[in-house]
C-alpha cells in the first residue's frame, strides 16, 4: 500500500488512518535524515518501545511501570557506542572466528558428537572433505554460538545448550505476538513456550552474576563468568540497585540476546548465499581480501586456522563493505516509528525534489499525536532512489575516495537501516565489523555449492521482520578449501 501511494503521488509523506491513530510515512531520505536530527521533545519511541516489550516479550507493562529502573538499565547500553567495547567485541570475534571457522563442519563421525549448530543445520558428511547442510539453520546458530557468549558468557550457553533452538522458534513466532488477530495461532504458542524457557535461563544467569557481584559463591554451574561482557555487568549491577522486578530485567535481557542475533546472524547467511551464487563477485571479494584473511597449514583440517587483519579487513576492502550495505538493502524491511509530541514540519531538500521528478521542494506539516513511520523497506526498493532494485549490485555503494581518487570506498548513501539520533543502534559499529568477519572467514575456508551442482539457489524470503528470514531454508554443500587459494 505504501509503495503504490508513494509512486502514484511522488510525496515524500503518505498519511493513512489505522483505527484511532493517524501515521505519516516517510519516504524520502532527506526527510528521514531531518528526523533523526529531532530530540526526544518533538519524536519519541519510548510509548513503541514499552508496547513491544509488553506484546512480544511478556513484561506485563512492566517497562512502563517501574520507569525509572527501564531508563536505567535502557541507558547502560550506551556503552555500546563506546570505541573501548567495540574493540574489545571485534577482537574477541576476531580471534573465535579464527578458532573456529574449521568447525563450521566437524566432520564427526557420529551425530551424536556434532556441534549444535551442525544438528540444527541437519549436517550430513559426504566425504572426508564435503558435506551438506541446511544452510541457515547452519549459519545463524554457527554465529550465535560465538556473539551470544561475548555478551553472556560462555557459561550461559552450557548451562543453556537449547538456547538458540528457542531463540529462532521464537523469533520466527514474534510477529505473530504483536498481532491481536495472530497471537492465538500456534506458531505465537510455540513462541511463547520459547519465550519462558528463555526468560527462566535469563533469570538464573542473572542471579548467578548478582550473587557473585555480591562475593558469594554463584554454585559449580556459574564458577567461570570472567567472560561475560562488562556492558553486561554493569547492566545487572544496576538492575539490582533499581530494585527492577524479575519481570523487568529478564524480557529487557532477553531483547538484548534476540537483537543481538536477529539481525547479523540472518544478514550473514544472505550475504554469503548472494556471494557464492556469484561466481565473479565471489572471485573479486576473495582476492580483495586475501592480504588480511591468511588460511594458516596445519598438521590436520581441524588444527587449522585463520589468521585477520582486522583493520585492513574491515578498512581496505570496500567491495566486501558494499556487498554488505547491497545485503541490508535488499533484505532488511524495518518500520521506525516515532511519536509526534510536539507539533513540526519536514521540507523535501531540493535535490530530493528533483531525484522525485518535482518542480519545488514540499514541505509537510505533522501534528502532535500523529505517528511517524520511517518506511526503510519502500525506499530501499524505490528505482528512484535505488536505480533497478532488483538487481544485487554491491558497486552501487562504491565511489572514489575524497582523499585519493584511485582509491574505491564504500559509503552508505541514503541506506538507513542502522537508524540514527537518539534512537540508532547501539551495536551499529561492531556490527558492520562482526559481519564482515564471519563472511570474510568463512569465504576463505569454505566453498559452497548445490548438492546435486546445479546453480545456487537464493530462497524467498519471508514477509515479516526487520531482518527476514527465508521461507524455506535451503540444502547446500560445504567443502573445505586448500590454504593458499585465492579464487
Amino acid at each position: 500500500m505504501a509503495d503504490k501511494s508513494r509512486d502514484s503521488t511522488g510525496d515524500g509523506v503518505v498519511a493513512y488512518r489505522l483505527g484511532p491513530s493517524k501515521y505519516h510515512v516517510i519516504n524520502m531520505p532527506s526527510l528521514v535524515k531531518q528526523i533523526f536530527a529531532k530530540r526526544l521533545t518533538v519524536l519519541n519511541k519510548e510509548k513503541i518501545l514499552i508496547w513491544f516489550m509488553k506484546v512480544a516479550f511478556g513484561d506485563g507493562n512492566a517497562s512502563r511501570d517501574e520507569g525509572h529502573a527501564f531508563h536505567a538499565g535502557h541507558k547502560v547500553l550506551d556503552l555500546m557506542l563506546r570505541e573501548s567495547w567495540t574493540s574489545e567485541a571485534t577482537t574477541r570475534t576476531a580471534h573465535a572466528v579464527e578458532d573456529r571457522a574449521a568447525s563450521l563442519i566437524s566432520f564427526s563421525a557420529s551425530a551424536e558428537s556434532q556441534y549444535v549448530w551442525e544438528k540444527l543445520g541437519a549436517v550430513e558428511i559426504v566425504d572426508g572433505n564435503t558435506a551438506d547442510a541446511d544452510f541457515y539453520a547452519l549459519i545463524v546458530n554457527f554465529v550465535g554460538d560465538i556473539i551470544t557468549p561475548l555478551l553472556f558468557g560462555r557459561a550461559f550457553i552450557d548451562n543453556y545448550p537449547q538456547c538458540h533452538e528457542d531463540l529462532w522458534v521464537f523469533d520466527s513466532g514474534v510477529h505473530h505476538l504483536v498481532s491481536t488477530v495472530l497471537a492465538i495461532t500456534p506458531t505465537a504458542r510455540r513462541a511463547t513456550a520459547a519465550r519462558t524457557r528463555m526468560l527462566s535461563a535469563i533469570s538464573e544467569w542473572h542471579n548467578a552474576i548478582a550473587t557473585s557481584q555480591r562475593g558469594e559463591d554463584p554454585g559449580p554451574k556459574w564458577a567461570d563468568l570472567s567472560d561475560v561482557s562488562e556492558v553486561m555487568k554493569i547492566r545487572v549491577k544496576e538492575w539490582e540497585s533499581a530494585r527492577a522486578s524479575r519481570k523487568l530485567h529478564t524480557t529487557n535481557d532477553m531483547s538484548v540476546l534476540w537483537g543481538a542475533n536477529a539481525n547479523s546472524n540472518k544478514n550473514i547467511f544472505w550475504m554469503l548465499l548472494q556471494i557464492y551464487s556469484r561466481p565473479s563477485l565471489l572471485s573479486s571479494i576473495r582476492a580483495e581480501i586475501c592480504p588480511y584473511v591468511q588460511l594458516e597449514s596445519g598438521s590436520s583440517h581441524e588444527q587449522r586456522r585463520l589468521q585477520f587483519d582486522v583493520d585492513g579487513l574491515t578498512k581496505s576492502c570496500p567491495l566486501i563493505k558494499a556487498t554488505f550495505y547491497e545485503t541490508m538493502r535488499c533484505n532488511m524491511s524495518g518500520l521506525g516509528v516515532r511519536c509526534v509530541i510536539q507539533d513540526l514540519t519536514l521540507t523535501e531538500s531540493q535535490s530530493d525534489a528533483d531525484l522525485f521528478g518535482k518542480n519545488c521542494p514540499q514541505s509537510y506539516h505533522i501534528p502532535a499525536g500523529s505517528m511517524l513511520a520511517i518506511s526503510n523497506g519502500t525506499m530501499q526498493q524505490d528505482p528512484r532512489i535505488f536505480p533497478n532494485p532488483n538487481e544485487f549490485d554491491p558497486n552501487r555503494f562504491i565511489i572514489a575516495s575524497e582523499d585519493d581518487p584511485l582509491k574505491k570506498q564504500a559509503v552508505m548513501k541514503n541506506l538507513t537501516t542502522f537508524g540514527g539520533g537518539t534512537y540508532k543502534c547501539k551495536g551499529r559499529a561492531f556490527a558492520e565489523k562482526e559481519m564482515l568477519l564471519f563472511v570474510a572467514g568463512i569465504l576463505t575456508f569454505w566453498d559452497l555449492g548445490m548438492p546435486d551442482g546445479g546453480q545456487i539457489q537464493i530462497p524467498e524470503m519471508g514477509l515479516a521482520g526487520a531482518s527476514r528470514s527465508p521461507k524455506k531454508d535451503v540444502r547446500v554443500r560445504l567443502t573445505r578449501r586448500e590454504s593458499g587459494e585465492i579464487s
